[in-house]
């Protein structure tokens, strides 16, 4: 049996990272994510042996894997022939590994799940495991649906359509958006993205491109806009800052089947060291550059 699909019983029989060689520790960026959206796991490994190992791969035995549980069922990886590449780390050393565990196991149902790392080291034959933690999959305020067909151009066949949303999910601090594109006739989602933190009170707005690309816009701060591009496929195309300091601000597509946004004049990317932002009272509304 493969060594990322285990029962309870091989579970219990696992040895105490408390007595173990390789000291392994699970985060998770935090407990409770919305249905869809990437699960960041960051694994970190400690070298206790006293001698520099290599971790690696074996028939049957992948050497870097999880144990994900729902109601104490395990539950199976979505690609049952998962590699990874040899791992060396030296005595006294530790390495970090950070995967979606959404992209590994179908953790995308409303329910409560436990997963821990579990690490098998090839030479002493042993699984070295984390510490137990729970993850809640929940669902969010549904503020904007709009459905939509995929352009031929985009690999789109008669009757396929999309369901672009947009929803609130109360997180620990703060009210986060999210965009949600999902296939109309499966029910699948194609993909969950964080748009950024959300002012309490400002109404979120979409507006969709001539080959039905979502342009959400949401105030994300005090006279500070986001604007997201997500693609019909569910792809990720970028987000962009704008400031708006009189009045509100929109995006709005024109005459010419362009997308613009109005009353805000775009935030200058320090990294990239761009011209300064021109002043608003300057600015007729901006057209939205290509990324």
């Amino acid at each position: 049996m493969h060594r990322l699909i285990l029962i309870l019983a091989a579970v219990m029989s696992l040895p105490l990272t408390a007595h173990a060689q390789l000291d392994v520790q699970l985060e998770l960026k935090r407990r409770i994510f919305l249905r869809g959206e990437p699960i960041e796991a960051a694994v970190t490994i400690r070298n206790l042996t006293g001698r520099e190992v290599t971790l690696r791969d074996t028939p049957g035995n992948p050497w870097f894997g999880f144990e994900i549980f729902r109601d104490g069922v395990p539950v199976p990886p979505s690609d049952p022939s998962y590699r990874n590449q040899p791992v060396t780390i030296r005595t006294g050393d530790s390495v970090t590994r950070t995967v979606n565990l959404l992209k590994l196991f179908p953790v995308n149902e409303l329910a409560t799940y436990k997963a821990r790392a579990a690490i098998y080291f090839s030479e002493s034959k042993k699984d070295f495991v984390s510490q137990q933690l729970t993850l809640d999959i929940s669902e969010g305020r549904k503020v904007f649906t709009q459905t939509v067909g995929v352009p031929e151009s985009l690999g789109g066949s008669r009757g396929e359509n999309r369901v672009m949303r947009l929803i609130t999910f109360q997180q620990p601090k703060e009210i986060v958006l999210y965009g949600r594109v999902e296939d109309e006739a499966t029910g699948t989602i194609l993909g969950t993205y964080p748009l950024g933190r959300m002012i309490s009170g400002a109404v979120p707005a979409a507006e969709f491109s001539n080959d039905n690309t979502m342009y959400a816009f949401h105030m994300t701060g005090p006279s500070l806009y986001a604007l997201s591009k997500i693609g019909v496929n569910g792809e990720w195309l970028g987000q962009s800052l704008w400031h708006a300091p009189k009045g509100r601000a929109a995006v709005r597509k024109n005459r010419d089947g362009d997308m613009v946004v109005v009353g805000a004049s775009r935030e200058r990317d320090p990294a990239a060291g761009g011209p300064p932002v021109p002043k608003l009272s300057d600015a007729p509304p901006v057209p939205i550059p290509a990324e």
